[in-house]
């Protein structure tokens, strides 16, 4: 149940990072779908734990691999 609650807050922080990142260096198309597609991952990890699928863990993959490469490509180049 922390998890779950830990993923909803985690999504809400992401969507005021990503409002805060829109007004800071204006609307641009590829950080806005980024932002908006790793929100979106993020909320629907929010699930009560009896109710995670196979389709949950291939979010969960997908959100994992994405935070490290988006984190290898900020700080590595």
């Amino acid at each position: 149940m922390i998890l779950t609650n830990l993923y909803r807050l985690m999504g809400a922080a992401g969507c005021v990072l990503l409002v805060l990142n829109v007004n800071k260096h204006g609307w641009q198309p590829g950080t806005i779908a980024i932002g908006l597609s790793f929100t979106t991952l993020m909320f629907s990890l929010g699930v009560k734990p009896e109710r995670r699928t196979l389709g949950w863990e291939i979010r969960y993959l997908i959100m994992v691999i994405g935070v490290i490469g988006l984190a290898a490509f900020r700080f590595l180049l």
